[in-house]
């Protein structure tokens, strides 16, 4: 731990030299590259520039997506500071319904992701593979508990994923093609005045070691060959209303050239054959309107997935295999009192899951939220903003009624420099389907409740320069998880896991050096633990404590360069394991270096280097790796 804690800094403050001459906010091209203080929505469901909002609040703009070569929204995302998302291979690869998540600040499960404002989550977790880049226009990030706007799920924070919205002008068409060592695709690209249409199919590679748990063990896992099809639109029906679907369709397989066995039973080892397929098809869309006039904000959104999973070495079908949907409406009203603010609205949400392989699995759940928020501005230099929600929740086992309120408070010391306070409750039920898991526990498990406490100073030192410092405590309790291997079937089922809490800061600067250069640098430093709640283990570390980040950005006429570091420190993990063995996950630390070659107006080429050292990075806890050392060639051509 000392030896990566020494590592992180040295990094950090080799990223942190200055590269010379005076600042600017734009590239060589003359086009924006950084906002330092943009305008944020996802935190106060309003329009306001980043420090006037009173919370933790990263923006992840579609140039720094493109110039970082993140693959995806799961990469974007999980590249963050104080963000440490779950996946079972690379770029947030799914395995059935082993699908990736994102976690915030050590709170696994407790993070509310949406598109355009309308929830995507489905059994908690998000599978962000599936929306592509070019078409993302910007991701908030907003952390610490947001039930009171949001409702439940977001416990540790929201992240707000933004599509690009159609431009007038002429039309574009744009084909675009991959090669590398694990990955390949193309795809074509329609942008009009009035409808961006994304269409895409990927192919990825066989990965021969794929996991390294358990310990001594013999097994060797393997990642089958794979491909996807996605399909995304995102469409301006009037100056006031918006529409997005998000479509995706693919198999992967996944097994062992050995036979796999129970390392937890204490009889002797019962050898049994794995190989699994799963076809996924996925799909999230939404209608969106926003009044220029009224005040009024609508969105009405749906949420699809069907994983179909195949035992080929038992020839019978998954058990788990499922169907999942929810439906989302939302509506809300602003009113402008003077200098004051207050929000008022309603929240209507329907999930559904049904087994396929036992029909009689089905059940879905009802929420009802109604939430206010009242801004009171009582001096130009304070405000304060006090909400509260109430859910009326439908549950196929235990109904809910439920109320989040929060309060955050802000102080303008200047006009680039503010000091808030954010105080929040979150609730969280177990998922619809974890009622019908073996040995489930449907009459024990209980909600995820709890608060975060935060304060941090936000401070722009010029319109290049940009500091913001944060503490934080987060407080749950019932934190939902998986059990351990069950010695007789080999299977792990829901469980209240005990109550969770973390306390940590977090720091990020951020400078655009002259219109070549520009680096930021990110640190997040907690404590996130669990307690046993049979008390043989008291407190134990739950999640990474260390996390930073490093970028560096050189860009010319022609080409733009980014080498950026992510970094993760050990973590807990929940399978059972020989005794002998470490208990930890490693650390983890992955570097990538994308360069794009602009060869014409029309031409441009990208190559990608990512896990540039060769790191051995554990994807999850549970032993899924990422890649190691992988590239990709692109090149697009715009019409």
């Amino acid at each position: 731990m000392k030896k990566d804690v020494k590592c992180l800094l040295s990094a950090l403050v080799f990223a942190g030299i200055s590269w010379g001459g005076g600042y600017g906010i734009a590239s060589a091209a003359g086009e924006a590259v950084y906002e330092l203080n943009p305008v944020v929505v996802t935190a106060t469901r309003t329009e306001k520039m980043d420090v006037d909002v009173p919370a933790n609040v990263t923006v992840v703009t579609a140039k720094k997506i493109e110039e970082a070569g993140y693959k995806n929204a799961f990469d974007a995302i999980q590249s963050q500071v104080g963000v440490e998302s779950t996946g079972y291979g690379d770029a947030g690869q799914d395995f059935g319904f082993s699908s990736g998540r994102t976690v915030v600040r050590g709170y696994d499960r407790g993070t509310l992701v949406m598109v355009n404002g309308i929830p995507m989550n489905l059994k908690n977790y998000n599978s962000l593979a599936g929306i592509p880049k070019d078409m993302i226009e910007k991701i908030e990030i907003v952390k610490g508990a947001a039930g009171t706007l949001y409702g439940a799920e977001a416990m540790g924070g929201v992240i707000n994923i933004m599509t690009k919205t159609p431009q007038d002008g002429k039309e574009t068409v744009t084909l675009k093609g991959t090669v590398g060592n694990y990955y390949n695709d193309y795809g074509a690209t329609y942008a009009g005045p009035n409808l961006i249409v994304s269409l895409q199919r990927e192919y990825s590679d066989f990965i021969n070691h794929s996991n390294a748990y358990p310990e001594g063990s013999k097994i060797n896992w393997w990642v089958g060959k794979g491909q996807s099809n996605r399909a995304a639109v995102a469409a301006k029906l009037s100056d006031e209303v918006g529409f997005h679907l998000m479509y995706q369709e693919g198999n992967i397989t996944r097994g062992s050239s050995t036979n796999s066995y129970n390392v937890g039973t204490k009889k002797a080892p019962k050898y049994v054959p794995y190989n699994y397929r799963y076809d996924d098809k996925r799909a999230t869309t939404g209608l969106t309107y926003t009044g220029k006039e009224n005040g009024i904000k609508a969105i009405v959104g749906y949420n699809y997935r069907k994983v179909d999973g195949f035992d080929r070495a038992k020839n019978i079908p998954v058990s788990s295999s499922a169907e999942l949907s929810s439906y989302i409406t939302d509506v809300q009203k602003t009113w402008e009192l003077g200098k004051d603010t207050l929000i008022a609205g309603y929240t209507f949400k329907r999930e559904n899951y049904e087994g396929l392989v036992n029909k009689a699995n089905k059940a879905h759940r009802l929420n009802h939220g109604f939430y206010l928020s009242y801004t009171d501005e009582f001096s130009p230099k304070f405000s304060a903003t006090l909400g509260l929600r109430a859910e009326i929740i439908k549950d196929p086992v235990s109904d809910q009624n439920v109320f989040n309120p929060q309060i955050q408070t802000l102080y303008k010391w200047t006009d680039n420099t503010s000091w808030y306070v954010d105080i929040g409750r979150g609730f969280q039920m177990p998922t619809v389907d974890s009622y019908y898991g073996k040995k489930a526990a449907s009459d024990t498990l209980k909600p995820e409740k709890g608060w975060t406490y935060e304060t941090g100073i936000k401070h722009n030192f010029s319109e290049s320069q940009s500091l913001k410092f944060s503490v934080y405590h987060m407080d749950f309790k019932n934190k939902i998880g998986w059990s351990d291997i069950d010695k007789d079937t080999g299977l792990q089922y829901a469980i209240n896991k005990g109550n969770f809490r973390n306390t940590g800061v977090e720091v990020t600067y951020d400078q655009v050096v002259n219109n070549h250069w520009d680096y930021s640098i990110g640190l997040s430093y907690g404590n996130p633990e669990i307690n046993d709640p049979t008390g043989k283990k008291g407190w134990v570390q739950d999640s990474a404590r260390l996390d930073g980040v490093a970028s560096v950005t050189y860009r010319t006429d022609k080409i733009r360069s980014t080498l950026s570091w992510k970094y993760l420190g050990d973590r807990e993990e929940y399978t059972s394991r020989p005794k002998t063995s470490d208990p930890q996950v490693p650390s983890l630390s992955r570097v990538t270096w994308n360069t794009i070659y602009d060869v014409t107006p029309n031409d441009t080429l990208s190559l990608t280097l990512n896990n540039l050292f060769d790191h051995e990075n554990y994807a999850n806890k549970y032993g899924n790796l990422e890649l190691p050392y992988n590239w990709r060639l692109s090149y697009s051509h715009k019409f």
